[in-house]
């Protein structure tokens, strides 16, 4: 099977785009043969229009390099890097005038930007990780969550490289190794001088914050950890209402409500299933909701299939309680397993895994909205954590990996199942979980560095993941305006089935 190219991929990943946005497929090049943007990469200015000021932007910059200092020279506009090569040449211009020419002047792309969601750690407490656990090191050197200089310089690179929203890893204050992350984020990151340019989402570590029992199960039909759930559910409203009402940051909502990922929720429920051992998540939505005013969005870490492409009954039972589903990172090794690169065929072999999983969940109602659960593919990048296996990556690698993913994503899965709430509040845009930004341990880390244990051939001087997440999304427009929903698209609800399949049998 031949790989899309950068190029290629520019076209058709634009004609797909503006498809799903605007009804209205591109030719793969203008006449002349220049690549054709996405039109969210052509919003230059992102001011969600494509039009004169964005060729005046990139023509301004052009032959400007953006250096690889952990900030940019001065002179150059982060903006007009519309190929994420730290440099604009002719071809950029060339691109960005002809896509404006080829879908007018004054097109609207405010639907189709791309959210990006990163993880984002607050526990660096010290100065330094122990050595040996230091998977990746950022190129700013060392560093301490609680300094906002710090997060500042963090959240102006976020915003150049395309990442919307931080998902704030959350763990509870009676965990007194790591619940200091919540008074760092108030010191650092909701504190930094920029911090109005980021949207916030949490992370809940189930794991850490939880119980857990035999073969890394948590029993949720236990009275104390039940408790648990009900106290930090209650926490983490609170801590997203101080960031709504007191902090320059946003919530980041979907469907009106905050969105929460759950870490490890396939932990969730001893075995064998019991059909009524999930149904205190209704009261986890109305604990949080009475605090915060809306219940809120869950995202389970649940696209996992059996061998034969089927949710097992424990994980449909889990499921169709939550609005969104993810993966914790795609790289799932065996016991004994060696270490892999990411190639062709493993890109093949996690498109493969994702079709399944479209199948999979388009048969699934969440028992509370009545749609199916939206999926929120991971590209998450290499994997490097001590004592297991390594997943290498490479620049180009990674972008293909991204571009291949994306694609499918919107012709199988937001097409079919989701174009009819696109632009509006249930789904502002598609989402796509891109991994950790700081995370030094597990070596899936895109913020620039000094090395990284998962990217043995660095070749844009450890900008390489952040890049490559650059030139496939564009840079983050939602730093400066907001998630543009078009309301007047929304279309009523559809009723919540007796049932939380649709009439074909279950997977």
């Amino acid at each position: 099977m031949r790989h899309p190219t950068r190029r290629s991929f520019l076209a058709t990943a634009g004609a797909a785009v503006a498809g799903v946005a605007a009804h209205n497929v591109a030719a793969p090049r203008a006449q002349g043969g220049s690549v054709l943007l996405p039109l969210y990469v052509a919003d230059v200015s992102g001011n969600g229009r494509v039009g004169q000021s964005d060729r005046q932007i990139v023509e301004t910059a052009l032959f400007a390099q953006r250096g690889f200092g952990l900030v940019p020279r001065p002179s150059f506009d982060p903006r007009a890097d519309v190929f994420g090569r730290g440099a604009v040449d002719a071809a950029a211009v060339e691109a960005v005038s002809d896509t404006i020419a080829r879908y007018a002047s004054g097109a609207e792309v405010a639907s189709s930007r791309p959210i990006t969601v990163a993880w984002h750690y607050g526990w660096y407490k010290s100065t330094r990780r122990p050595p040996g656990l230091q998977t990746a090191r950022f190129k700013g050197g060392d560093y301490v969550s609680s300094d906002p200089a710090v997060e500042a310089t963090f959240h102006e690179l976020k915003n150049e490289f395309g990442i919307t929203v931080d998902a704030l890893s959350w763990i509870p204050f009676r965990d007194r190794d790591n619940g200091v992350c919540q008074d760092n984020y108030r010191q650092g990151f909701l504190s930094a001088a920029n911090a109005d340019s980021r949207y916030v989402s949490l992370l809940y570590e189930s794991t850490i914050a939880l119980p857990v029992g035999p073969w890394g199960r948590i029993d949720v039909q236990a009275p104390e950890v039940r408790a648990l759930l009900r106290e930090d559910f209650a926490a983490m409203a609170r801590f997203l209402v101080e960031v709504r009402d007191t902090s320059p940051s946003r919530v980041f909502l979907l469907d009106d409500r905050p969105v929460v990922f759950l870490f490890a929720s396939h932990a969730w429920g001893i075995l064998p299933a019991r059909d009524d051992q999930y149904d205190f998540i209704a009261e986890l939505r109305e604990v949080f909701g009475d605090i915060y005013g809306a219940p809120p969005y869950l995202v389970g870490d649940e696209l996992f299939l059996t061998p034969t492409g089927v949710f097992s009954r424990d994980r449909r039972q889990r499921t169709v309680n939550f609005d969104a589903l993810y993966r914790y990172h795609h790289v799932a090794f065996k016991p004994g397993a060696e270490s892999v690169v990411m190639s062709p065929s493993y890109i093949d072999n996690q498109v493969a895994l994702l079709l399944q999983v479209n199948d999979a969940v388009s048969r699934l109602r969440n028992r509370f909205t009545g749609r199916q659960p939206l999926i929120m593919p991971n590209m998450a990048a290499g994997f490097a954590k001590p004592g297991h296996p390594t997943l290498e990556v490479g620049r180009a690698i990674y972008a293909d990996f991204m571009k291949r993913v994306q694609q499918v994503h919107l012709s199988r899965h937001i097409v079919p199942g989701w174009q009819a709430f696109l632009g509006g509040p249930v789904l502002p845009a598609p989402v796509y979980v891109v991994g950790s930004w700081n995370e030094e341990f597990e070596g899936h880390t895109v913020f620039p560095f000094d090395f990284n244990l998962s990217v043995p051939h660095v070749v844009q001087h450890g900008f390489d993941l952040a890049m490559a997440i650059k030139e496939v999304f564009s840079w983050n427009h939602y730093a400066y305006r907001d998630i543009a929903v078009n309301r007047e698209r929304e279309i009523g609800e559809p009723p919540v089935p007796d049932d939380m399949c649709l009439p074909q049998p279950c997977l």
